[in-house]
């Protein structure tokens, strides 16, 4: 029989996380979001209370949990103003810890694991390219074989925090496309250092977003043959396991704003008096917030299912369908709650003092970012309806 009873780990997981969180006052992280800063403070205040390695194994100086406990600190970290900290989650436990502890030599588990546990390194994807977008196996980047090296020619786009890096990790073609039968083989999962000579980026502005992003270009950037990830022209099977925990990450991170989002407009809703009533005694301010609160319970649980088929190590697929689903749906509610939570706040919701209309612009992101609603419903379509491909 399913159990939805919060297990005693869970809850002393979720007491611990937010204790800590609970140090850092609104004004802190305001700065955070308006200085686009990466909050090393707090982040290296979760790894001295071992929260940054819950997924990694103990030999690696991790606490050797799973994704579901990963989710759950996810979810608590975001809490008391915190809500654009926990995307930073992908930098360290999931590119870095999901992507070498399953696929990385042991010289890389032992070199990174370790320091990703501590938070001394965070590692930025190097997927999209500019002429390929989510088309990912018709990526033009290449990496010939020179000896015991690779040369490494082309351009990522939207590499987040790559300049901030300590390695990227980078998706590049190792045989032409006219050499395979399936254009999704033959592509190679490289560490590359940022600080590279042949490596260089510039920053993408960005309007009204908390996160720093990047270009990169790699202009015949040498790589040891040991900075490989997994098996050679395999790389991309590789990674979609990577982006199945970064889709339930997501879910998570989605989750845990639209809900922040709900708080702070049912407080204003309770306070703000117009006419003699407080404004959220009417339907109108009432009936959206609901909705929106059903929908992000109801991602959250496909998200608690997605953790848990990571960790049963479910087929690939099946936990793709899943992580998928929790994303797509935790985003369009998220939105709902960050849109409704603007229309209960009305003018004020674009006041610097509120958060709301940057977590909207956050969050309206995620529905086209790190994978689109479409992207997602072409996946289940394919993988749970049995439907023709259709892209």
């Amino acid at each position: 029989m399913v159990s939805f009873e919060e297990h005693e780990l869970e809850s002393a997981i979720r007491a611990s996380v937010r204790e800590l969180i609970n140090q850092y006052e609104d004004d802190y992280w305001h700065d955070v979001h308006e200085d686009q800063d990466f909050p090393w403070e707090v982040w290296n205040d979760l790894a001295d209370h071992d929260w940054l390695g819950v997924n990694i194994p103990e030999e690696y100086g991790g606490q050797g949990m799973g994704m579901q406990e990963l989710v759950t600190v996810v979810e608590e970290v975001g809490t008391n103003g915190a809500w654009s900290l926990p995307n930073e989650f992908n930098f360290g436990p999931v590119f870095c810890g999901e992507t070498l502890r399953k696929f990385g030599s042991e010289e890389q588990k032992e070199e990174w694991l370790p320091r990703a546990a501590d938070g001394d390194a965070i590692m930025a994807l190097g997927l999209t390219e500019p002429d390929a977008g989510l088309n990912t196996a018709n990526s033009d980047t290449f990496a010939e074989k020179d000896g015991d090296e690779y040369v490494i020619n082309g351009q990522k786009i939207w590499c987040s925090r790559a300049a901030e890096s300590d390695r990227i990790v980078i998706l590049a073609r190792t045989l032409p496309t006219d050499e395979v039968d399936n254009k999704t083989y033959g592509m190679s999962v490289f560490l590359v250092d940022p600080e590279n000579p042949n490596v260089s980026w510039d920053e993408i502005p960005l309007e009204g977003f908390h996160e720093r992003t990047y270009n990169v270009y790699l202009d015949d950037a040498r790589v040891h043959e040991s900075q490989m990830v997994g098996e050679e022209h395999e790389g991309l099977y590789n990674l979609f396991s990577s982006l199945n925990s970064e889709r339930i990450v997501v879910a998570a991170v989605c989750y845990v704003i639209g809900k922040s989002a709900l708080d702070l407009a049912s407080s204003y809703a309770n306070d703000r008096v117009v006419f003699s009533e407080p404004i959220g005694s009417h339907q109108a301010i009432q009936h959206p917030l609901a909705d929106a609160y059903a929908g992000l319970e109801t991602a959250h649980l496909m998200t608690r299912k997605a953790a848990w088929l990571y960790d049963e190590d479910a087929p690939s697929n099946e936990i793709g369908s899943v992580a998928n689903i929790a994303k797509l749906k935790a985003a369009e509610a998220a939105f709902d709650a960050c849109d409704a939570a603007m229309q209960t706040y009305g003018g004020m919701s674009i006041a610097k003092e509120i958060p709301i209309s940057k977590m909207w612009s956050y969050i309206r992101h995620q529905r086209v970012a790190p994978v689109s609603d479409e992207m997602c419903l072409n996946h289940i379509a394919e993988n749970q309806l049995g439907l023709p491909r259709s892209y």
